[in-house]
């Protein structure tokens, strides 16, 4: 694989608008990232792409190189090229309130000063965004009356022209060390990005630059584990650097799950191997691969939402059946399993669950989604925008608005992986090779996806108590093949709650399990309770564009309680997946004590959950050259602004607010404006009592630098604006 830097040089305002929008103040917002602007990877995309189809239009280009650079719709394999989100890498200096003469900040490592930036909340969202971003203001003409049409004044918030972008390019599969000629061309020929390109907004310049990586912090303490301490296990913890697609319940369209599938982490992974030891489409011919990924070989665990709650680290888990809230309780919980308040009206836990078993507290968090919208152009290019609600019957490929609901960005998942020694060695080698990063979900190949990993050996759990009566809690769905290879149905699919401890009247699930925890555990087992719940599982299969039988099966959550004749520790429940098709992540079990079941714990809180590590938080690095620059111009700001009052105490009033923003809008236009060319500019002004006041106001930036006659300005317009509002009109 092979990488380059796309630099995206803005030579006009900029809108990477995602359709989200400001009520009373900004109709079209540009994309943020904590406050810091970014041009998304599908909007790129998109551009690039169709200046490629420009490309072959003209017959520079085979249509076959097109696709397979940037992919076909519909294939089994996914694109060779895959562009990152544009992140902000060159600042100009007068943007933060720097002299000319002080150059540009250049961020060098992007993700290192955002984790910088996240580290100091007195540098807000709100603060960056500031700086970095303009609102520009437009409305549309009557015809008749060549006047602004009522009720059509919009604000758009915009990147300033000057700041450079930069996105990483990552050709799979790339021959030598300069990219195809075809990619060249689109680069190069890519002109305009982003909303209002017809009336000078969006303008750039792109080139590519050689890709020089950084040392991966997520992954620093990544390693193949040498042996592995009293089993075979490897507990992973991946941190998202993308929202990531997994389709929910719903459809992809309108959910999202809350966990990663570990079927997911076993088809990246079988990608790697496949691609590491050339197998091609006869993967499945070959006896390891077979064994790892096919026979459940290897086991690879779904990711749980991890973060920080009460000072530490905590992973959260799907909400057991066996507690729930009371109805009107404010938090009180019940206890079902010991009968406690059973006649009091309940309502099940929602989200993601941790226990604290010292304070006797249960933490409720959920795992952050978002909506992202999209935009699908017609293929007749010469259309910009979509029209499927203005097409005639049979009208096809007019494009289309939707939107997908995903996992953001930035948060924290762990599980496990669990097989014999050779097999995980073999897995971490190829996470190894990649640096240690790995894509999931759809939509890989632009904005969603990427991910870190780090492997740990995972502990052993021989000082763990010992007990003979246990919860098992499912963590994944847990589904039993019968012996003609379909899934044998539930005989009491409607009776949640085993009432006698006879095992008689058991579903089916609940009898299968208890003979295999009979010959795993080579004991008697008992199921003395449980309350299950249902679910169906199923999938798709890429290589073969078909769907996976579905399947019925014990839903996450589901709790059986058991009853064993020796003393056992969790670690010897847990350290199975039981049921069938483990591979893919079913049969996850988290084992609790009944000591812990029981266990008054009579009020549950709703965390906030930290996707940040508690490591990171404590972490005396120095901060990254964005946070120094910040916190920098905060002091300049304060000093120019008692400047600015200094200076206006003498003076008489205000000018109006418009007036102070066309002056803005010159010093933002011309760059090396000064006071002399600015005071060029206000002579031309034909009312003369606007005029003087203009000129009166502009008198202490006499002899000043650009930078101070900038703020000054943008300082005086909201003092204009309090003082209009204080009038009730505007000054004329």
């Amino acid at each position: 694989m092979k990488c380059w830097w796309l630099e995206i040089t803005l030579k006009s305002d900029l809108c990477a608008a995602t359709g989200d929008s400001e009520q009373a103040v900004t109709n079209m917002k540009t994309a943020l990232e904590h406050g810091l602007p970014i041009i998304p990877a599908k909007r790129l995309k998109g551009c690039l792409l169709n200046e490629g189809k420009e490309i072959v239009s003209n017959g520079f280009a085979a249509q076959s190189e097109l696709a397979d650079l940037f992919g076909r719709p519909g294939a089994s394999h996914p694109a060779r090229l895959h562009i990152g989100d544009a992140h902000i890498y060159r600042i100009p200096g007068f943007l933060l309130g720097k002299e000319r003469a002080d150059g540009d900040v250049v961020l060098e490592n992007y993700e290192k000063e955002l984790r910088e930036l996240i580290r100091h909340p007195e540098l807000g969202e709100d603060f960056a965004e500031r700086l970095l971003t303009r609102l520009r203001t437009r409305t549309a003409i009557d015809k008749v009356l060549k006047t602004a049409q009522k009720t059509t004044l919009r604000t758009m918030q915009v990147v300033p022209r000057g700041i450079v972008f930069r996105s990483l390019l990552e050709l799979s599969d790339a021959q030598g060390q300069t990219p195809p000629q075809l990619l060249k061309w689109c680069v190069k020929a890519l002109r305009h990005v982003g909303l209002g390109i017809t009336r000078g907004y969006g303008e750039v310049s792109c080139t590519l630059a050689e890709y020089v990586p950084h040392e991966q912090d997520a992954a620093k303490n990544s390693r193949i584990p040498k042996d592995f301490p009293g089993e075979n296990a490897m507990e992973y913890e991946i941190e998202l650097q993308n929202p990531v697609l997994f389709s929910g319940s719903r459809g992809l369209y309108e959910d999202c799950c809350d966990y990663i599938p570990g079927s997911a982490i076993m088809g990246a992974l079988a990608a790697m191997y496949i691609a590491d030891h050339g197998l091609g489409a006869d993967a499945h011919r070959d006896e390891v691969f077979s064994r790892i990924f096919l026979r459940d070989g290897v086991c690879f665990g779904n990711g749980f939402l991890k973060a920080v709650v009460g000072g530490q680290d905590r992973t959260f888990y799907p909400a057991p059946a066996f507690l729930a809230l009371e109805k009107r309780g404010e938090g009180r919980l019940i206890n079902r399993l010991n009968g406690d308040d059973e006649k009091k009206r309940r309502k099940e836990l929602s989200g993601q669950t941790a226990f604290d078993w010292e304070d006797s507290k249960v933490y409720l968090a959920d795992v952050e989604k978002e909506v992202r919208l999209h935009h699908q152009r017609p293929k007749n290019r010469g259309i910009g925008h979509a029209v499927n609600d203005l097409i005639q019957a049979g009208a096809v490929d007019m494009g289309q608005f939707f939107s997908y609901m995903c996992i953001s960005g930035g948060q924290r998942f762990s599980g496990v992986i669990r097989g014999n020694a050779g097999d995980l060695q073999a897995l971490a080698a190829c996470l190894e090779k990649r640096s240690w990063t790995l894509r999931l979900g759809r939509s890989r190949t632009a904005e969603y996806g990427n991910a870190r990993i780090r492997l740990f050996p995972a502990e052993s759990g021989q000082q763990e108590a010992r007990s003979g009566q246990w919860a098992l809690w499912l963590l994944s769905p847990m589904v039993f093949v019968g012996e003609s290879g379909q899934k044998e149905a539930s005989e009491q699919d409607k009776c949640n709650v085993c009432s006698d401890n006879s095992g008689q009247g058991r579903t089916l699930e609940e009898k299968h399990l208890k003979k295999q925890l009979e010959n795993r555990l080579s004991c008697p087992v008992e199921i003395t309770d449980a309350i299950l719940k249902y679910t169906r599982i199923g999938g798709y299969n890429g290589k073969w564009n078909l769907p996976l039988p579905q399947y019925t099966a014990l839903a996450p959550g589901s709790v059986i309680c058991i009853e064993v004749e020796q003393n056992l520790c969790a670690a010897q429940l847990e350290s199975e997946f039981w049921g069938d098709m483990t591979g893919r992540g079913n049969g996850q079990v988290k084992a609790l004590s009944w000591d812990d079941v029981t266990n008054s714990m009579k009020n549950c809180q709703k965390a906030a959950a930290d996707g940040t590590s508690a490591v990171e938080k404590g972490d005396p690095a120095a901060s990254g050259i964005l946070v120094l620059e910040l916190e920098a111009y905060q002091e300049r700001e304060k000093e120019r602004e008692m400047q600015r009052r200094e200076a206006m105490s003498t003076q008489a009033a205000l000018p109006s607010a418009v007036t102070i923003e066309q002056l803005i809008a010159l010093m933002e236009e011309h760059e090396d404006y000064s006071y002399t060319e600015l005071k060029e500019q206000i002579d031309h002004i034909r009312d003369e009592q606007k005029k003087n006041r203009a000129q009166e106001f502009l008198r202490p930036c006499e002899g000043k630098a650009h930078e101070f006659i900038y703020f000054y300005l943008l300082n005086s317009k909201w003092s204009a604006r309090r003082e209009a509002a204080g009038n009730g009109k505007q000054g004329k």
